[in-house]
């Protein structure tokens, strides 16, 4: 054990993770925390899910843990965010915030409806915003010496839809995510290939994750899984604590499917 436990120690290296206030934010969040590593949390709101910061500063009283309030569409707000993170010497970058539309009329809806306004959206948080993050912090995540970028793709970033799932449901599959999501990916490979060897790039495509889904969608999502079910958030812990670490020290450029074999049927 004592071999896994040093591949994994991520001690005194500081995590900048956006999107902090998402679904995915706390469990990364977690095993981060877990690991030993210190934390900076970017977030459009005050208050997180489930309050998992406060969570976390009791359970890890060592972890070094701030939280940053920034809208990353804007421009102007990552420019003072960039500024302001380049204080302080950061080891990961992880590109997890994404564009949330509650209102899915004209973005994830019938392709005549989907409108350009929402797709610029969908592109300045999903693909912009990675691209200048990871532009900006280069330097530092160079300086670190144990530089790491880890991009949260999806699936459909790299699959076409299957428009059955979405038969009797009010949901849909919006053309702007899966295209920003799938140009992420090649960022990925751009950025692994440009800031090597000193900073390794990857991404994370995790499958559909159970939430809310109207029944219906869950039993055909289910049934085109070789594991027979969507994703939870535990689901990605793993894999993020891997290429956080020096487990991964080797591996960049990578694209991983989390999807439980969703491409494999």
């Amino acid at each position: 054990m004592k071999i896994l436990t040093k591949l994994f120690n991520l001690n005194n290296r500081t995590v900048v993770l956006t999107g902090a206030s998402g679904h995915l934010a706390e469990k990364i969040s977690l095993i981060l925390a877990d690991l030993g590593a210190n934390l900076i949390l970017i977030s459009r709101k005050n208050k997180l899910k489930n309050d998992y910061d406060k969570k976390l500063k009791k359970l890890y009283p060592n972890c070094k843990l701030k939280k940053i309030i920034c809208d990353l569409s804007k421009e102007k707000n990552r420019k003072i965010l960039i500024k302001k993170l380049n204080k302080t010497k950061i080891n990961i970058l992880i590109n997890n915030a994404t564009f949330k539309e509650n209102n899915l009329k004209g973005y994830a809806s019938k392709f005549k409806e989907q409108n350009l306004k929402k797709w610029k959206s969908s592109l300045e948080v999903n693909l912009i915003c990675p691209f200048h993050l990871s532009q900006g912090l280069s330097k530092n995540l160079i300086n670190s010496g144990k530089g790491s970028i880890i991009n949260i793709s999806s699936i459909y970033g790299v699959y076409r839809p299957v428009w059955s799932l979405y038969q009797g449901t009010k949901m849909g599959n919006s053309s702007a995510y899966a295209s920003a999501k799938a140009g992420l990916i090649q960022l990925t490979k751009w950025l692994s290939s440009t800031l090597a060897p000193k900073v390794r790039v990857n991404c994370i495509s995790p499958g559909g994750i159970l939430r809310k889904q109207p029944k219906k969608f869950i039993t055909s999502y289910n049934k085109k899984t070789l594991l027979k079910r969507m994703a939870q958030e535990d689901d990605l812990m793993g894999i993020v604590a891997y290429l956080a670490s020096d487990a991964s020290s080797y591996v960049t450029g990578q694209n991983i499917l989390v999807d439980g074999g969703w491409g494999n049927l």
